[in-house]
């Protein structure tokens, strides 16, 4: 009798703790409104900074990664072969790190080189501001600087769709932006 009672106090309270979590459970940024802004020193060199104000102009992905993200080490070389592939003067990538200390990225960029810049958020300032649910996390942005997509997790197979995004923003007249969504949840398909 007692375990039973235990049991299903145990279930009562494992119910109000999940549904307390829930409702505090973050919320990435909507779709269509602008990307908060920011300015945050590029990694390894803290006297240099970039605005995401300043890339206005340009389609942005935004990748927010971490030197312990399984993920990020699959996402890194092919964002590389993206950016290679599209017009400097119409796209640029940016590369959110999240780590709060300094030996983690640094060797992961040593073993991930990439020609795009990372910049520094060890308190998670900007990740809280784009309501991160998972990492990575990416944002396309368009010329304007509004989120016209996002995505949480990663998968090889992703950068088809991530490349289809930035290829219509970048041909398509402000107007008419591409957005498209996909979560932690897609990404097991």
């Amino acid at each position: 009798m007692h375990r039973i009672l235990l049991h299903r106090l145990l279930i009562g309270i494992a119910m109000i703790l999940s549904a307390g979590a829930a409702c505090a459970a973050p919320h990435m940024i909507d779709i269509g409104t602008p990307a908060p802004s920011f300015d945050l020193p590029v990694f390894n060199d803290a006297h240099r900074h970039i605005a995401l104000d300043s890339l206005r102009g340009k389609v942005v992905l935004l990748d927010f990664w971490a030197s312990w993200c399984g993920p990020c080490r699959q996402s890194f070389p092919l964002y590389e072969a993206l950016r290679k592939e599209m017009p400097a003067q119409d796209f640029t990538l940016l590369a959110i790190n999240l780590d709060d200390m300094i030996d983690g990225p640094k060797a992961f960029l040593e073993e991930h080189p990439v020609g795009y810049t990372s910049v520094a958020d060890p308190d998670g300032d900007v990740a809280k501001q784009f309501g991160l649910i998972g990492m990575p996390s990416s944002f396309v942005l368009d010329r304007e600087g509004i989120v016209r997509a996002r995505h949480a997790g990663f998968k090889p197979k992703d950068i088809d769709e991530v490349r289809k995004e930035i290829l219509d923003l970048i041909s398509a007249k402000p107007a008419t932006p591409a957005t498209s969504e996909r979560s932690v949840s897609d990404a097991s398909r």
